[in-house]
């Protein structure tokens, strides 16, 4: 029994590891493409591309870095963007660059002279033909 749950748990991981290999070859396809096109450059970029990330010695690095990549994408990357505006004075020891806007209306009072420059006269209707 304990031997078909560790056949079973090693079989799983091996199809996981198929799956990925699969998203990563779409993910090379769909990157070549965008950047190449679609001629013969590109099927010899996407075979070079496909044998070095998939079938090479090397292949558990640039797995595991898709994994890390896909993580990103799918929201890690936005919660540690949250924690640099939430918390600025941890990241690289600055003021944050997102004020209150009180320079920004400063800046607005000092380059305009008056309402007219602000808001601009309303044109009427065009004079009827």
């Amino acid at each position: 029994m304990i031997d078909f749950v560790a056949f079973s748990l090693f079989e799983f991981g091996s199809d996981m590891i198929f799956v990925l290999k699969i998203f990563m070859l779409l993910a090379i396809i769909s990157f070549v493409w965008q950047h190449l096109g679609k001629g013969a450059i590109s099927v010899v970029v996407i075979a070079g591309l496909a044998y070095l990330m998939l079938m090479s010695p090397f292949s558990w690095f640039f797995e595991s870095t898709y994994v890390l990549m896909t993580l990103l994408m799918f929201g890690i990357g936005g919660v540690l963007i949250d924690f640099v505006f939430a918390f600025p004075g941890l990241g690289a020891g600055m003021e944050s660059q997102v004020g209150s806007g009180k320079d920004l209306a400063e800046r607005g009072q000092k380059f305009s002279s008056g309402r007219e420059r602000m808001h601009p006269p309303k044109m009427g209707l065009p004079p009827p033909v």
